[in-house]
C-alpha cells in the first residue's frame, strides 16, 4: 500500500513537472513570434499614420490654391481690379 501510494505521487510529480518544462518551453519559444508580430503591426501603423498626414497635408494645401470663384465674374483673375490700383508713393519704389 505504501509502494502504490509513493509510485502515484511520484507519477503525478513526474506529470507536474513535464507539463511544467514544456509550459516554459513553449512561452519562450513563442515570444520571439510575438515580438515580431507586434513590431511589424506597429511598422505598418506608423506607415499608414505617415500616409494619412501625408494626405491630409496634400488635401489642404490643394483646397488652399483653389481660387475663389464669383460666379458674377467673367473670369477668375478680374482684370479691372488689378488696373484701378492707386500709384505707389515714391517712398515705397
Amino acid at each position: 500500500m505504501v509502494n502504490s501510494r509513493k509510485a502515484a505521487y511520484q507519477t503525478v510529480l513526474v506529470i507536474a513537472a513535464t507539463l511544467s518544462v514544456l509550459s516554459i518551453i513553449v512561452i519562450f519559444s513563442t515570444f520571439p513570434f510575438f515580438y515580431t508580430y507586434f513590431a511589424r503591426v506597429k511598422m505598418e501603423l506608423a506607415r499608414d499614420m505617415r500616409n494619412c498626414k501625408k494626405s491630409a497635408e496634400n488635401m489642404f494645401n490643394f483646397v488652399n490654391k483653389v481660387e475663389y470663384y464669383d460666379p458674377f465674374r467673367k473670369t477668375l483673375l478680374d482684370v479691372e481690379c488689378t488696373q484701378n490700383q492707386k500709384p505707389r508713393s515714391f517712398l515705397l519704389q
